[in-house]
């Protein structure tokens, strides 16, 4: 079933899985999800096609750590640390997946996705 977010769409994958969940996702350009925490699930990116980037505000100290992601690549971000994706100019396609995933009311968000808007040149 795809559901379609601000940022763009998520589409579930069907695994057979009761342990993982994997979700296909389609972004916007200049698009961020929520920033938010899932209090005991990990969380995992990988790249299709675009750049992704991963923003977390680790527990251990006051930074936000900013992963970059292409083809191919994947992070992954630890249960109970803030975080956030977003895009730059290009959209993305890309995986998410959660585990374990019986865990399903394990969110917290701080904000809302948004997509920026395009700057008119006068």
């Amino acid at each position: 079933m795809k559901i379609g977010k601000v940022w763009g769409v998520t589409e579930q994958v069907p695994l057979g899985s009761s342990f993982v969940k994997l979700h296909k996702l389609t972004i916007k350009p200049n698009a961020r999800c929520s920033d938010h925490v899932h209090r005991k699930k990990w969380n995992a990116f990988m790249v299709v096609q675009g750049r992704l980037f991963i923003d977390v505000r680790k527990k251990d100290y006051p930074l936000v750590d900013t992963t970059e992601l292409g083809p191919g690549d994947v992070t992954t971000v630890s249960p109970d640390e803030f975080h956030l994706f977003r895009t730059g100019r290009q959209p993305v396609i890309g995986f998410e997946m959660y585990y374990p995933a019986e865990l399903t009311d394990d969110i917290e968000r701080k904000n809302c996705g948004a997509v920026a808007k395009a700057k008119t040149r006068r």
